[in-house]
C-alpha cells in the first residue's frame, strides 16, 4: 500500500483499514526507507499486527537484487499461506519507482488475493503544498528519475519536468537549467517536520537529501536541447 510522501494525515482511508486489519505488516529496509514508512503509518497501526522489516540488496548485481526481492517474496508468501492478512508498506505510490513491485511481479506467480492501494504522488503533494499547478490548459508533464540525453531532450518538448530522485544527478541538473526561463521548485522531506523547500538554483550544488524531488515550469523559450527538425 502507499503511505504518500511523509505526512500520516495524507494517507488514504481504503490504506488506514487496511493497516488496521492486517495480521503482518512488511516494510522495505533500505537507507532510511523502513524506519520512514513506519513512522509515517505509525499513527494508523492497531498494535495487533506483527512489524517486520525486509532487507532488499541494493547491490549492482543484478542476480544478488533479484535473489533478494525472491527470498523476500517467499517470507510473505510463507504468512500468505497461513491465512494471514499482510500488508507491504511503501513510500509515495506503489506503482511509481516502488520495491513493491519486484514483490508484486513474484506473488503474482502464485494465486494469492493482491489488492494494491494507491498512495498521493511526491510531486503532488508538493504542488499542492506550493499552490502551483503542474499542467493547465494543454500543458504536459514530463516525470524523469536520471538525467541523460533522452531526459534532456524531454526539457524542450514538456512544458513541466518533475525531477525524482533528483540528489543522484542534481548538479548535472544545475547545469542544464542555468540561463533558462523556468521556474524551480525543490523540495525534500515533503510532509514531515524536517521539511525544506527552495526555488533557487543555487540549492542543487548543496548536498541534496535522497528525499528530495524537484519541479521545473518552463516559463519560456528553452534553447538548450531544442528538437531541430529535419
Amino acid at each position: 500500500m502507499g503511505l504518500g510522501p511523509g505526512d500520516p494525515e495524507l494517507i488514504t482511508m481504503k490504506a488506514v483499514n487496511a493497516l488496521r486489519k492486517a495480521d503482518v505488516i512488511f516494510a522495505p529496509k533500505s537507507k532510511e526507507q523502513a524506519s520512514t514508512a513506519l513512522q509515517i503509518a505509525s499513527p494508523h497501526l492497531s498494535g495487533n499486527a506483527r512489524v517486520e522489516q525486509l532487507e532488499f540488496s541494493m547491490a549492482k548485481d543484478v542476480q544478488t537484487r533479484e535473489q533478494s526481492r525472491q527470498q523476500n517474496a517467499r517470507i510473505i508468501a510463507s504468512h500468505l499461506d497461513e491465512g494471514k492478512t499482510v500488508a507491504f508498506l511503501t513510500l509515495g505510490d506503489p506503482m511509481l519507482y516502488s520495491t513493491y513491485t519486484y514483490v508484486l511481479e513474484q506473488l503474482q506467480a502464485g494465486t494469492y488475493d493482491i489488492e494494491t492501494i494507491p498512495g498521493i504522488y511526491s510531486f503532488g503533494a508538493i504542488s499542492n503544498l506550493l499552490n502551483v499547478p503542474l499542467c493547465t490548459g494543454e500543458d504536459s508533464v514530463a516525470v524523469i528519475s536520471c538525467l541523460g540525453e533522452r531526459e534532456k531532450m524531454l526539457f524542450d518538448n514538456a512544458s513541466t519536468i518533475v525531477c525524482m530522485k533528483v540528489s543522484s544527478y542534481n548538479k548535472e541538473l544545475h547545469q542544464l537549467l542555468q540561463g533558462e526561463p523556468c521556474d524551480f521548485y525543490l523540495v525534500t522531506d515533503a510532509g514531515k517536520p524536517s521539511q525544506v523547500q527552495s526555488t533557487s538554483l543555487q540549492s542543487l550544488m548543496n548536498d541534496v537529501p535522497y528525499f528530495s524531488t524537484a519541479i521545473v515550469k518552463k516559463s519560456g523559450k528553452w534553447k538548450k536541447w531544442k528538437v531541430e527538425s529535419s
